[in-house]
C-alpha cells in the first residue's frame, strides 16, 4: 500500500471514530441547550402522525440514550483501537455500533424537540418528523461508509468447468444447520413459558389484542428460524439458487446474467455479521457455521456469500455457465 493510500486510510479511520463519538455528543449538547424549556417529562410513543399518547421522564430519557449512546461508542472504538481484530470485522463492528446509536439518539433528540416546540408531552406532533426518526435508526451506514473497506480475503477462483457448445450443468447440495435446531427449539420454549401460563391463568382474554399480537411476532421469529435448518443449494443453467427445504420458501436467487465472478474461500461469522441471513450495505451472506463458502459478486458489484463443504465444485460450475453461450433448454440438455 503506497504513502498517499495509508495516508487516506487512516484519516478515514479518524472519521469513522469521530462519527461514533458524534452522538453522545450530540444527545449531550442538546439536553444543555433544551433543559430550560424541557418538561419534566416527555413525549415517548406515538399510535399516528398526530399527538403523542404517551410520556416518560425526561432525565431518564436522556440518561439512557447518553449512557446506551456512549458504551456503543466505546465498543466501536475499542474494536477499531485493537491491533488483532481484522478491518472486515471492524467495518462491521462499526456499523451494528451505529445502529444502536442511532436508536439511542432517535429516543432522544426527535422526541425532546418536538416536545420543546409543543411546551408539553400531550402536545408533541409527530408528523413528518417520522422520517427523521427512521433516518436516526440507520446511522450505522454512515460510520460503515466512512471506515476503510477492507482488502478483500484470501480467496480462490477455481478454473471455470468447460463445457461444450450443446452442454450445460447442475450441481443440487442438501445444506442443515444444526445451531439453527436449537435455536428454533429455543425459540418454541421461550414461546410456551411465555404463553402457556397465560392461557390457563385467562390472562389472553384479558389483554387478547397484546397477547395477539406478541404471539403473533414470536411465530413469525419461529418461521424465520426454522427456515434455515434445512436449505437446497442449487447452482444450473438459471443460476444460483437457494431454497428452504422446510417451508420452500427461496431464500436467495442470483441469474446468470448477473454473475460477474465466483471465489471461494473461508467465511468467518464476525466478518459477515453473525449466522444465518446477514444483510448489509452492498453484501449479504448466508452464514450456517465457520469454515469453507462461495462468493458471488453481481454486476453491480454486490457480494453474496454462503457456507458449503465443497465450494470450488459449484463455483467452477457457476463460473463456466456464466461465460457459457447457453443452448436452447426446449430442446433438451444433458
Amino acid at each position: 500500500m503506497n504513502d498517499t493510500a495509508t495516508r487516506l486510510n487512516r484519516t478515514r479511520l479518524l472519521l469513522a471514530g469521530v462519527a461514533l463519538v458524534l452522538p453522545p455528543v450530540v444527545i449531550a449538547l442538546t439536553f444543555m441547550i433544551w433543559r430550560d424549556g424541557l418538561p419534566d417529562r416527555i413525549a415517548s410513543h406515538w399510535s399516528d402522525l398526530g399527538a403523542a399518547d404517551d410520556s416518560l421522564p425526561t432525565i431518564g430519557v436522556f440518561l439512557t440514550a447518553l449512557v446506551g449512546s456512549g458504551i456503543a461508542a466505546l465498543v466501536g472504538l475499542v474494536v477499531m483501537a485493537l491491533p488483532r481484530v481484522d478491518a472486515r470485522t471492524a467495518r462491521g463492528t462499526v456499523f451494528w455500533v451505529g445502529m444502536v446509536q442511532g436508536i439511542a439518539a432517535a429516543i432522544w433528540v426527535i422526541p425532546a424537540w418536538l416536545t420543546v416546540q409543543a411546551g408539553t408531552a400531550d402536545g408533541a406532533v409527530l408528523g413528518p418528523w417520522i422520517l427523521a426518526l427512521v433516518a436516526c435508526a440507520l446511522y450505522g451506514v454512515v460510520p460503515y461508509a466512512i471506515f476503510p473497506r477492507p482488502a478483500l480475503p484470501d480467496v480462490s477462483t477455481p478454473e471455470p468447468l468447460n463445457l461444450a457448445p450443446t452442454e450445460t450443468g447442475a450441481w443440487t447440495r442438501t445444506v442443515t444447520a444444526n445451531i439453527f435446531v436449537w435455536v428454533t427449539v429455543f425459540v418454541i420454549a421461550l414461546t410456551a413459558v411465555i404463553y402457556i401460563p397465560a392461557t390457563l391463568s385467562g390472562g389472553l382474554d384479558e389483554s387478547l389484542g397484546a397477547a395477539s399480537f406478541g404471539l403473533v411476532v414470536m411465530l413469525i421469529a419461529l418461521v424465520a428460524v426454522a427456515s434455515f435448518i434445512r436449505l437446497r443449494v442449487t447452482v444450473d443453467w438459471r443460476g444460483l439458487r437457494v431454497v428452504s427445504l422446510l417451508f420452500g420458501i427461496p431464500l436467495k436467487r442470483i441469474p446468470l446474467e448477473r454473475v460477474r465472478a465466483v471465489e471461494s474461500t473461508e467465511l468467518r461469522p464476525g466478518e459477515w455479521g453473525g449466522w444465518g441471513y446477514r444483510i448489509m450495505p452492498g453484501r449479504s451472506a448466508l452464514i450456517l457455521r465457520s469454515g469453507p463458502g462461495m462468493i458471488v459478486t453481481t454486476v453491480d458489484d454486490k457480494q453474496f456469500a454462503i457456507t458449503l463443504d465443497d465450494p470450488d465444485t459449484p463455483a467452477a460450475l457457476l463460473s463456466g455457465l456464466t461465460h457459457h453461450e447457453q443452448p436452447d433448454m426446449s430442446e433438451g440438455t444433458r
